[in-house]
């Protein structure tokens, strides 16, 4: 099959072939002849799956041909979708001759305000940023005719379905209203029922890069409640082997500390530990007197424990397949086993990703309950075990032989008073007990015992002016001979 069989015009197929849509795919198979013969949809389909193709290329062939107002309306959760769907109906379009724009928070307002003056055909853009030009009047909706709900189960997670609601209200209702989701919460069926003209429903069936065996489930929690809520997950699940993955060293210290002072037998591993210390951890792990491991990605791939009951993600990974390898370590050997995802507000659209990255929806669970949580034993804390990065600090930071409080310091003031014990200085004068006391004021730093064996050894100092005789005294103090002395000396020549 190819796009020929939809009966487009010669320039759409033009700029098809362009960016290499040859076949069409499953969900674009199904949807573009109903779109065509002016149907409203409702389409399940996964991210990933075609489907801005599905609704953008019979846009374009129903459009044909720009006009003062938008005549199109797409709306996106997020601002990457929106500069991407865009940027994939500017293709499409190509030669088409159909002008788009898109819109979101925290692109230029003016920029966006110039390109709707201009006239676009179709309009991109997230529900907060549509809403704010819809009101200011810098986007009329009067000759709407095409309405896209793209991924509103993302929508309505992110909070939006007010406003989607507001700008449903403000086109015609002679529209066409083509609704994407992954799934179906009542909210959404809601939408469907009220603002949809007898839609049509459409299901594809995506195939999944990830165990069955494995129960997928995330968990909103608050970023600041991270440690308490997987304390409490814990305690509830009572797993018999754990495995809690973060993205950075730093943190799979403090978790792992935490745990221990919370009851639970846990190791931590990361790129920090020797390589000794890993293995032992790892052996502990699956001999059973570890039962949590928290660990960073190292130790995700190349682990192989049979009977892992359960994974949990305490950070969102950043690399999509990370998500894969981590969960991997569970429900092996055909053994059943879970994989939790603590997810914070900042995490929803990387979780998005993942979903679309391995073809299947994680379903969201609810926190345990106060009552679970109570019911289940209470531990004792663990003594918390210093971390290798904690125990190189502490290393660093030992004081450096010269200034420890020991023996060289007495060596040192030693070394110098016994100096002083020189009682001629480099003129031949004698040193006058005051200059020994002076010279040895400044050691502060000095032991007691030192300081009480100090008199002893400037004794001999203060005998010395007595051998020494005043008139070298004199000269070596720098004092000359006065004008009577010299007479006295001519008048006994």
């Amino acid at each position: 099959m190819t796009f020929s069989q939809f009966e487009l015009s010669e320039d759409l197929i033009k700029a098809l072939t362009e960016i290499e849509y040859i076949t069409p795919t499953e969900v674009q198979n199904k949807a573009i002849p109903k779109v065509l013969e002016g149907k409203d949809l409702i389409v399940l389909s996964k991210t990933g799956s075609g489907k801005t193709g599905a609704f953008g290329i019979p846009i374009i062939e129903k459009i044909k041909e720009n006009s003062s107002m938008p005549q199109a309306l797409i709306l996106t959760p997020t601002r990457e979708l929106a500069v991407q769907v865009d940027q994939d109906i500017k293709k499409m379009s190509k030669h088409s001759g159909l002008k788009t724009t898109v819109v979101y928070g925290g692109h230029s307002m003016f920029h966006e305000v110039d390109k709707l003056a201009q006239g676009v055909a179709i309009v991109t853009g997230t529900p907060g940023r549509v809403i704010d030009h819809i009101q200011q009047g810098n986007l009329k909706t009067k000759e709407i005719k095409y309405l896209v709900l793209d991924e509103a189960d993302r929508m309505l997670d992110m909070g939006f379905i007010d406003q989607v609601k507001k700008i449903i209200k403000t086109v015609p209702r002679d529209r066409i209203t083509l609704l994407f989701s992954a799934t179906m919460p009542p909210e959404i069926n809601h939408l469907c029922k009220n603002y949809m003209n007898n839609p049509e429903a459409i299901e594809i069936q995506s195939e999944s890069k990830t165990v069955d065996t494995i129960e997928q489930y995330y968990t909103r929690v608050p970023h600041n409640e991270k440690r308490k809520q997987l304390f409490r997950i814990l305690t509830v699940e009572n797993p018999d082997s754990c495995m809690v993955f973060c993205n950075t060293r730093i943190e799979v210290d403090k978790v792992n500390a935490y745990l221990r002072s919370k009851g639970f037998a846990a190791k931590a591993i990361h790129g920090a530990n020797s390589q000794n210390n890993r293995m032992k951890s790892i052996q502990q792990f699956k001999k059973g007197s570890v039962e949590v491991l928290v660990a960073t990605d190292v130790a995700a791939r190349g682990l192989h424990i049979d009977d892992l009951t359960m994974v949990i993600n305490y950070d969102v990974p950043q690399d999509k397949d990370n998500y894969i390898h981590r969960i991997g370590r569970t429900g092996r050997a055909g053994n059943g086993g879970k994989a939790l995802t603590l997810v914070t507000g900042n995490d929803l659209y990387t979780l998005y990703e993942i979903e679309e990255h391995i073809g299947a929806m994680i379903p969201e669970r609810e926190l345990p309950t106060e009552a679970e949580f109570q019911a289940m034993p209470k531990r004792e804390p663990l003594p918390v075990e210093p971390s290798q990065t904690e125990q190189k600090k502490a290393q660093n930071s030992k004081p450096k032989p010269s200034q420890s409080k020991s023996g060289n310091n007495k060596s040192t003031y030693n070394r110098k008073v016994t100096n002083t014990s020189n009682t001629n200085n480099s003129n031949g004068a004698s040193r006058k007990p005051s200059d020994t006391v002076s010279h040895s004021q400044p050691h502060s730093r000095v032991p007691n015992k030192s300081r009480t064996e100090a008199p002893k050894v400037t004794q001999p100092i203060q005998d010395t002016p007595k051998m020494i005789d005043t008139t070298s005294v004199q000269v070596t103090q720098g004092k000359k001979p006065s004008l009577l002395s010299k007479l006295k000396g001519w008048f006994k020549k």
